[in-house]
């Protein structure tokens, strides 16, 4: 009994040395907060991205709740991604972003909604204004509020993840550039049309890679060498045709 109550004596003093120890650290300037950076933001001030943190000079380091910090950034424009933040004792916090960049633009009304490559609402602009990514036709909205992801109605829900498959593999291969429109109307006969007048015929989403892989090929560049304009089939994949005009052609195997 003597033994276990040495061992239980033993034990209180090393929580009492840590809790003592806790105090002592939380309590001390040696691990106040004295630099913050941020790094991947082009768009917004880094003293934008600071303030949204609410993380500021003098805190102590080991209070920062870094699960709260990411949500409080993530949530405010202009809605970067948190890759990480960084604790760099004694006293420097690092805060990781990525930017998010528009993938397409869903025309609503007299609108231009915004979206990344994950449905993502970054802007909602006028119309009127320069818009450089593809804009998508064939969806009904059901809700959009920035800051938020696009919503479509329920019947039409499975769209979304259709588009959102398909900006994956546009812009996974450097196609988004050509595309002017995408049109999702019926997932199962999706059309693309380019800033060189063809329409492209993907059929379904699938095969993804194959058949965009087209619009980066010899044979296409040859079209529009040639200055052709009309369809381009390529829902079969590993097959392209092209019909300009009435007349139908084979380009490539």
């Amino acid at each position: 009994m003597k033994g276990h109550g040495t061992r239980l004596g033993i034990l209180m003093i090393l929580i009492l040395l840590v809790c003592i120890t806790a105090i002592v650290i939380l309590g001390t300037d040696t691990f106040s907060i004295k630099k913050i950076t941020v790094s991947g933001s082009n768009a917004a001030d880094t003293n934008v991205i600071i303030n949204t943190s609410n993380i500021s000079y003098g805190d102590n380091i080991f209070k920062i709740n870094r699960a709260l910090v990411k949500q409080r950034i993530e949530n405010s424009p202009p809605y970067p991604i948190v890759l990480s933040i960084l604790l760099k004792l004694p006293d420097e916090v690092e805060i990781k972003v990525q930017e998010r960049t528009p993938a397409a633009i869903v025309p609503y009304l007299s609108s231009n909604i915004l979206i990344d490559k994950t449905g993502f609402i970054i802007d909602i602009r006028k119309q009127q204004e320069e818009a450089g990514s593809p804009s998508v036709e064939g969806v009904i909205i059901q809700s959009f509020t920035k800051g938020y992801k696009l919503k479509l109605i329920e019947s039409e829900s499975f769209k979304l993840r259709v588009l959102l498959n398909l900006l994956e593999s546009i812009y996974k291969l450097e196609v988004n550039d050509i595309l002017t429109t995408i049109n999702i109307e019926d997932p199962d006969n999706i059309k693309l049309y380019t800033r060189d007048g063809i329409e492209v015929f993907i059929g379904q989403a699938v095969d993804l890679d194959k058949k965009l892989g087209w619009l980066r090929s010899d044979a296409y560049s040859e079209l529009l060498r040639q200055g052709l304009k009309g369809t381009l089939d390529v829902s079969a994949p590993g097959k392209a045709v092209f019909r300009p005009e009435e007349q139908l052609s084979e380009v490539g195997d």
